[in-house]
Formats: structure tokens, sequence, C-alpha cells
């Protein structure tokens, strides 16, 4: 039976075989727009993603919900957000730009912050736009909020935030809370104009561990991430986990939550998608796995087949795989490897799954 691109996305989020195995990315590349398109976007915007990625083929598109920092159009090279966070433009983080100082250093600075509010309409732009293409495709929607550690840091500072862990709780269970009040209702809205699943963003990890220990991780953060997972859940579309980075000692309580999905597990982070369809297949869909900083990179079509197909006979076998890099698409990576990717799924995607020796 031919599925839909959105029904296959479904299918395999619920853990379940579809006709082949999904595939979708966040495309960060300016390279990839202009060929696939004929021109760059600005930034991340929700028509052009969605339109690149129909034109590929992928069976999802990801667009966030309005607000999530990061991006300002005009040729200031440092602006301030709505939230408060001082970024500077660089050619290296297209399409997002980096924080260079933050609005809450101190219990005073929280006193007298003003949060930004969820309900205003134009934060619905970009999906109503990405539900609409996606409609016209048959294809899903994945709508994505900022996860709560992550929303967090970058309202005081990466390090100053895990400072406070020990010298300020008041302000990291004040704004943790916060943060994940307006991108629960974020996700309320967007389930409202109609994406398919909700993805939340909070890295957890470096290439080698978590930022945390487990015991911190469940006394501070767990609870806040678990709130928005149910919350998102609550809406009846899945919620999806994205966490770059090392987790696995994080990932049994994270599965408690009841997250659907986890991704990117990055390959250079050591995240072994074996073991994590050992330890989990029964409970989590498996979305990427393939290298973006070497064999995407660097790799011929041959790395990029067997990659892929180490990845298929992994996490494929009884469905709930989904294919995709183990982060993005970004400008360093050739079009030509992004299609090599591309067609490997669909050639060895197909169930019942027959690869290669």
């Amino acid at each position: 039976m031919n599925m839909t691109s959105r029904e296959r996305f479904l299918t395999a989020l619920n853990g379940k075989e579809p006709d082949m195995i999904p595939i979708f990315d966040y495309i960060y590349s300016r390279p990839l727009y202009k060929e696939v398109l004929g021109y760059i976007p600005e930034g991340y915007e929700a028509e052009a993603v969605m339109r690149c990625s129909a034109k590929i083929g992928y069976d999802c598109g990801v667009v966030p919900f309005g607000g999530q920092s990061g991006f300002q159009l005009g040729e200031s090279l440092r602006y301030k957000d709505e939230w408060g966070t001082t970024y500077e433009k660089s050619e290296n983080t297209w399409p997002t730009d980096g924080p260079i100082d933050f609005p809450i250093k101190s219990l005073e600075d929280l006193r007298n912050y003003e949060w930004p509010d969820p309900d205003e309409d134009w934060r619905l732009d970009g999906i109503r736009t990405a539900v609409r293409i996606a409609t016209e495709n048959r294809m899903s929607v994945l709508g994505s909020v900022r996860g709560p550690f992550s929303a967090a840091w970058m309202l005081t500072g990466f390090s100053e935030f895990l400072i406070m862990f020990y010298e300020n709780r008041e302000v990291v269970d004040t704004v943790l809370t916060k943060v994940t009040d307006f991108f629960v209702r974020g996700a309320q809205r967007m389930a409202e104009a109609g994406v398919d699943a909700i993805q939340f963003a909070d890295d957890y990890g470096s290439n080698t561990a978590p930022f945390f220990s487990p015991a911190q991780f469940r006394e501070i953060i767990l609870p806040h991430t678990g709130r928005l997972v149910k919350e998102i859940n609550k809406t009846g579309v899945p919620a999806m986990m994205h966490s770059d980075g090392h987790i696995m000692p994080l990932l049994d309580d994270l599965v408690e939550t009841g997250i659907f999905s986890c991704h990117p597990m990055e390959r250079s982070a050591g995240m072994d998608i074996r073991e994590i369809k050992s330890l989990y297949g029964d409970r989590l869909a498996l979305v990427g796995n393939v290298n973006n900083k070497t064999t995407l990179v660097s790799g011929n079509e041959e790395d990029i087949l067997n990659e892929v197909v180490d990845c298929i006979s992994a996490a494929a076998p009884g469905g709930g795989y989904i294919l995709a890099s183990d982060h993005s698409l970004h400008d360093d990576i050739p079009n030509k490897n992004v299609f090599a990717l591309y067609n490997a799924g669909r050639k060895h995607g197909k169930y019942p799954l027959k690869l290669p020796e």
C-alpha cells in the first residue's frame, strides 16, 4: 500500500512499519536552497523550508513557533531580541545568530524582567504557511519549540546558568518555569493550527558526556521537561525530542516522560543507534544518525550508502525509524551528498526490508 508522506511519517513516529522509511532534515544549507529553489532565503523561513523539503521529496518539514530567538532581518551586526538577549550576526552560524549577552544575571534582573506573550497572533504566521504547503503536498509539519534548559540558559548565559544551580536556585527554578510556560502555550497553539507533531529542542550534552549528572538532571531540569512533554502529548499530537550530544545516561529518565522519539542521535558523540534500538525500540521512534560532520561532508556516494544502510539495518526492522542526518544539513555538505542520502534511503528503505549483504 502506498502511503502519503504524512501517513508515512506518522506511522513510523508511532513505532510501526510504513510503506517505506520516512526521510526529512533540518535544512540549514544555503547552497541547497539555491539549487532546489533557485534562491537563498534571508533566514529559516517557513515558505522556503516547506517548498525545499517538498521538492527534495522529504516526508516532513520543520518550522518553529514564532519567538524562538536567534534571527533578525536587517544590516545591524548586533541586535537585542524580544527576550532581551543580544546577538551578533556571523556567516558561520546562518541561519541563526550567536548570543553574546544576556538579560538575567541576578535575582533583581529576574524581578524586573518582562516575559514575552506567547499568544501574540504573529507567532503562528510561519506555522500557518507550513500547514498550507504541507496540505498541498500531503506531507507532515513538525512544529518546533525550545526546551526548558536551552531556553533558560539563553536568558542567563550557559556557564552562568550552571553556576546558578549552586548559587542561585531561585533564578534557575523561576526561569525554567517561565520559559516552559511560554513553550507549552506555543505547543498548544501550534497543535490547534494543525501541525502533526511537536519537537522540543533541548541540548543536554557535549560530545563526550551530559552537561550535568543524572541526579542533577532529575532534580532540576527533568520536572520541566516532563511537564512540557506531558502538555504537548495532551494536545493530541506526539512530542518528539531533539538533543545533541552524548545523552545516554539521561535516556532512561527522558523516555519515562513520554517522548515519542529521539533525534538526532549524534554519531560523533557516541550515540550508538543499535544500543538505543535494543534498549528503547519498543517505546521510541529513532530519528537520524547519519554523520553530518564527516560522512556527509567529505564522504562519497558509497560512504553515504553504507552509513544509510547501517542505520536502516540497526533501527528500521519492525518500524519506528525515520532517516535523517545526525543534526542538520549545513553549508559544508555538498548538495550531491544530500541527494545521495535521500536516494539511498528511498532505494533501501522500502518495507519489507531487503538490505544488501
